[in-house]
């Protein structure tokens, strides 16, 4: 089986490399990943500028841009054929609710929505974890229920993992994406020659919401697996105005 891994903390973060070591074991492996840290660039693609693409080694690139570019550029660029599955991370820090929108991490599983299987995207709970020594053990089982079980499914597969010792881990269990409150707001600066500058401000707090969200249930000490899907539409709210209003344009 052929994997493209990416992610958005860049090349030489550590994240990636534990992924990468793990993921020998399942299939053919090829690394394209930013050449830094750019963390929260969502999908965006580089469509304006040409990309530097730097090979390390085989099957080894760094690409001098988004991590959407490193997956579109391997897959319909570099690669005669789309490999099999993207996988995305280890990213340090949770990407729940909300976040998903503004995500490197679950962008570069996104672009691999056209390859054979599902696309995985994967993160600690944690900027800072401290929980890394038994991360092997963490991780095996989620890949053996993948390859084994999911990889068929044609989604995208979001996972968080509790910055936890592998004995405090309860389980894994499958869940749907939280919400976040509105963020906080952006900080004003000094005017450096006549230019005003803004930070963004931090993301807002997790919203509480009952059942089996992704936050609710990192948070109860359980790995959280949210599938995703390409298609946005509201299906609920769709049906509705459909029985409200279609009759008008007919």
């Amino acid at each position: 089986m052929k994997i493209l891994l990416s992610n958005d903390d860049g090349y030489k973060s550590k994240g990636i490399k534990i992924l990468y070591n793990l993921l020998k074991s399942y299939g053919n492996v090829i690394v394209s990943a930013p050449h830094k840290d750019v963390s929260a660039c969502s999908s965006y693609l580089s469509v304006n500028k040409n990309i530097r693409v730097k090979k390390l080694q085989k099957n080894y690139y760094v690409i001098f841009g988004t991590p959407a570019d490193s997956v579109h550029i391997v897959t319909r660029g570099i690669l005669k054929k789309l490999p099999d599955i993207v996988f995305s991370g280890i990213n340090f820090g949770e990407n729940m609710g909300d976040d998903v929108i503004y995500s490197g991490t679950v962008a570069a599983a996104l672009e691999g929505r056209f390859c054979n299987y599902a696309s995985v995207a994967v993160s600690i709970a944690s900027k800072n974890p401290k929980y890394l020594s038994d991360i092997t053990l963490k991780i095996t089982p989620i890949l053996n229920l993948f390859f084994q079980k999911l990889y068929k499914y044609n989604n995208i597969f979001n996972i968080n993992i509790p910055d936890l010792p592998f004995n405090k881990i309860k389980g894994i269990k499958f869940t749907k994406l939280g919400r976040r409150n509105i963020p906080k707001r952006s900080k004003k600066y000094h005017k450096i020659n006549d230019c005003v500058y803004y930070d963004i401000g931090d993301v807002g707090n997790e919203k509480i919401i009952k059942g089996a969200t992704d936050f609710n249930v990192v948070r109860s000490g359980y790995i959280s697996i949210t599938p995703l899907s390409i298609d946005m539409s509201d299906k609920e709210i769709l049906n509705k105005l459909k029985k409200k209003y279609d009759k008008f344009y007919k």
